[in-house]
């Protein structure tokens, strides 16, 4: 119960991340309703559809569906408020949370289900990521694929983490805490400090 809460609120900062975009001013409450929830919803239906799952899962269970939806469209009636207070701070960190838990999150149940730990990674990897590289897309941002952020690097290495320390028999729930806290750390220690890929893991 404690995990789906999570997932719940995890699901709306996502949602009223795609809502904050400074590239939506002057967009309508559809297009922005649209934005919220792929950004919500876009990297677990990518995976579910890489997976071939039989149902997924906004349509297993709907609430993710309408969590997203509706918090895209509190966002839109409530944007100025959001900005003009602290809870922009507060939504991207819940973001990070966000990241963080469902990568690992993903990669421990695939794993436990039996699946390889290179499916288990990028699955994880997937889920956490996509739905904000899908947003940036649509709000004509520079996605992750165009910059030299670190953004993807901790949940790389989180996950990759997660199958070596189930690999030296840790406790599964230990080892998840341990790289959800380590994926979340190091993403705000890179956005604090703006670190970027030093010139030598760039291409020429």
């Amino acid at each position: 119960m404690l995990v789906y809460s999570l997932e719940m609120i995890c699901i709306i900062a996502f949602a009223l991340s795609g809502v904050l975009v400074e590239s939506n001013r002057g967009k309508d409450i559809v297009s922005i309703m649209m934005l919220g929830w792929i950004t919500a919803l876009g990297g677990g239906t990518l995976r579910d559809l890489i997976l071939s799952v039989d149902m997924i899962f906004w349509i297993r269970d709907p609430s993710y569906f309408w969590t997203a939806l509706s918090s895209a469209i509190i966002g839109f009636f409530s944007i100025t408020h959001i900005r003009k207070n602290s809870l922009n701070k507060l939504i991207i960190m819940f973001d990070t949370i966000g990241v963080s838990l469902f990568s690992i999150l993903v990669t421990q149940q695939l794993y436990s289900a039996g699946y390889a730990a290179y499916v288990s990674v990028s699955m994880g990897i997937v889920t956490a990521i996509f739905g904000g590289v899908l947003r940036d897309i649509l709000a004509h941002r520079q996605t992750l694929f165009n910059n030299t952020e670190l953004y993807a690097s901790p949940v790389i290495l989180g996950c990759c983490l997660y199958i070596l320390l189930v690999h030296l028999q840790v406790n599964i729930t230990l080892a998840a805490l341990t790289c959800m806290v380590l994926i979340v750390s190091m993403r705000l220690y890179i956005v604090v400090k703006q670190i970027r890929f030093p010139a030598f893991l760039l291409l020429k």
